[in-house]
């Protein structure tokens, strides 16, 4: 059995006041046409994308109401504008006969209070099964949004899609302004950095406008714009584009690297790309 775990440390401030308590719920948009069903699509094989898009998802029922609101959401804002799926389905006991099915891997979410980690290993060569630990500071961010940006991004971690901050790239265009606690660089695919650099991803923290700062080669987006992905709850645009590389490069549509957040600036007044 593998186990992957990755501390999960979180950006504090002193204080905040916020004009309103109550923000909308976002939603996204789709990145490919309809006709995109991904119960059709087939598994991709080769080395970067190591999961299906298909996920089948069992929650722990200490999970609360509140709670699988949060991850459901966070289930259909990836869907809107991936190819990437998280079914839930109905919890079952392991020794049902459901957990056992032949060449259905599926996952159980369960929470955590200070960390997020996965296991992944094969029931006596079977299945997999995966357990998938979201924290509760994820779960229960007193803004709605900013909770399905953070349950969004641990989801996406473990699909194998990074943190931009860790880019190999990301010190050209952003630079942390206090001190900042080292991390463990993962393993980027490379589908994710064909794309260009984007500080807004919902991978960013939402807290990290406040630590750090972009440089002159990131003039078209602002340093209020870092980790705007996450604090709306949404994919930007170069997120489903990365994401769709590492699953279904079909539909990732036209873009090109070359005019990435960092250069080409934003056509509307939306807070993600």
């Amino acid at each position: 059995m593998k186990i992957y775990l990755f501390t999960f440390y979180f950006l504090h401030i002193i204080s905040t006041i916020h004009s309103r308590r109550c923000w909308n719920r976002l939603a996204g948009t789709r990145v490919f046409p309809e006709d995109g069903d991904a119960k059709e699509l087939q598994p991709i094989e080769f080395e970067a994308s190591y999961r299906l898009p298909q996920q089948y998802v069992y929650l722990w029922p200490s999970i609360n109401d509140h709670e699988r609101e949060v991850l459901q959401d966070s289930f259909h804002q990836i869907a809107r504008r991936t190819c990437i799926q998280f079914n839930e389905l109905d919890y079952k006991p392991w020794y049902h006969a459901d957990r056992w099915k032949a060449d259905q891997p599926y996952v159980i979410i369960k929470k955590s209070k200070q960390f997020i980690a996965y296991t992944d290993n094969k029931i006596e060569d079977i299945n997999q099964r995966s357990l998938l630990y979201i924290t509760d500071a994820a779960l229960n961010h007193p803004e709605f949004n900013t909770s399905r940006g953070m349950v969004m991004a641990q989801l996406l971690n473990f699909m194998g899609y990074k943190e931009e901050l860790l880019r190999p790239d990301a010190a050209s265009y952003i630079q942390p302004i206090s001190e900042i606690p080292d991390r463990n660089i993962p393993k980027f695919t490379d589908e994710q950095l064909q794309w260009p650099f984007d500080p807004e991803s919902v991978t960013i923290s939402h807290n990290a406008r406040f630590m750090y700062e972009l440089t002159i080669y990131c003039q078209t987006r602002k340093n209020t714009d870092i980790g705007a992905g996450q604090r709306v709850g949404l994919l930007t645009r170069w997120d489903a584009i990365k994401l769709n590389s590492m699953y279904c490069p079909d539909k990732v549509g036209q873009a090109d690297p070359r005019y990435g957040p960092c250069v080409l600036p934003r056509k509307s007044n939306r807070s993600t790309s």
